[in-house]
């Protein structure tokens, strides 16, 4: 089996990688930078997926039995790769999002009717692709196939709320030196979770699966867990307890605004998933591992990950800068232990980072009218 997975090195694209590796298929993984999969199964084509030329090239060179695509975020890049792809494989996966869903739900299932409740706009334009792949059956020759990954995490991230994806090592640094670590979630609440792992074989099980034809799944570990039982793992792991304060997602609110709807719409409300759909369809995957044994396996790699850079992480100085400017009592000693050199670099970095943020969401827009105009 010829499988193309289009951003192969990230989180989910990776661990759909290694678990089609593991099951013995012929993997082309696309990407900008070097493949970090080296096997002789493995094949890299680099290139920008953007770019209609490259991404044409790409799937008639080739006739794959299965493309996923994991860089689809809205309805008009749905419609495209739909477009290239069509003909050239026989079974195309669309990797969405649990944010579909309404925040916070328990046991959902994928009958539940998805609502005008969903207010992040990154569910909602994911949903709007759901909707457009599956009113347009009929105008492609491939099965499909709609993935909505949960809360994923492996050897790169940690399943913790804040920070994510913002070098999760540094976060460990933190817990052992005794400093001060941001937390914005309730440590009671569930949250549906998925290791890579898991992630990656369920998601080769459907491939060319015909029960998976036309189906929508999401796919997570058959144990929630409170974000209190995370950490009280990480700190086992870390042999040492963490100093956490405790802020309101409001302090995001104004200039983060990204990071601030990940949190409250996504990473705190309470949240857990009904697995019954793709078990029926998978039978023979498991679905749980031990938290304790991943959570090992992450520090341990994030470690060694982190030894190569000496530079203080933007984890770090992002920490730092919230901190500074909550003026939380509970943090006093520790802020005024720092130097007048660190503040003023932290806050010089806290107003790059606004800067950054505008730039990026105006170049977003300019290049999402660009592209609807040579559609």
């Amino acid at each position: 089996m010829k499988v193309l997975i289009i951003g192969g090195n990230g989180l989910i694209g990776g661990a759909v990688v290694r678990a089609s590796v593991e099951s013995g298929r012929e993997v082309y993984v696309f990407g900008r930078h070097g493949c970090s999969f080296v096997d002789d199964n493995v094949h890299f084509i680099k290139g920008d997926w953007y770019d209609d030329k490259t991404a044409l090239k790409t799937v008639e060179c080739t006739d794959y039995d299965v493309i996923i695509d994991t860089l689809i975020f809205n309805e008009m890049q749905l419609r495209r790769t739909a477009a290239i792809v069509n003909g050239h494989c026989r079974h195309f996966v669309y990797i969405s999002t649990d944010s579909v869903y309404e925040h916070p739900s328990l046991g959902i299932t994928e009958d539940k009717i998805i609502d005008a409740n969903v207010k992040w706009k990154y569910g909602v334009d994911k949903r709007k692709a759901e909707l457009y792949l599956q009113d347009h059956s009929e105008d492609y020759s491939f099965a499909w196939t709609i993935i909505r990954p949960t809360f994923t995490f492996g050897l790169s991230r940690l399943p913790v709320g804040f920070p994510g994806k913002r070098n999760t090592f540094d976060l460990c640094e933190r817990i052992k030196s005794g400093k001060p670590v941001i937390r914005f979630d309730d440590p009671k609440t569930k949250h549906a979770m998925c290791h890579e792992s898991v992630f990656g074989v369920a998601a080769n099980a459907l491939f060319l699966n015909p029960k998976a034809y036309g189906q929508t799944y999401h796919i997570s570990d058959d144990v929630a867990y409170t974000y209190g039982e995370v950490f009280d793992v990480l700190e086992k792991a870390l042999g040492c307890e963490g100093d956490y304060v405790f802020l309101s997602a409001d302090v995001l609110k104004d200039d983060f605004k990204d990071l601030y709807e990940d949190m409250i719409y996504d990473k705190n409300p309470e949240f857990t998933l009904d697995n019954s759909k793709i078990k029926a369809a998978c039978p023979g995957v498991s679905f749980h591992v031990e938290l304790s044994e991943v959570i090992k396996s992450i520090t341990d790699n994030l470690r060694l990950f982190r030894g190569v850079d000496k530079n203080i992480s933007d984890y770090d100085l992002m920490t730092d800068f919230l901190l500074i400017i909550s003026g939380k009592d509970e943090i006093k000693d520790y802020v005024s232990g720092l130097t007048d050199d660190y503040i003023n670099n932290v806050k010089c970095y806290g107003k790059r980072e606004k800067r950054r943020l505008k730039c990026q969401k105006i170049r977003a827009k300019l290049g999402l009218i660009k592209r609807r105009i040579h559609l």
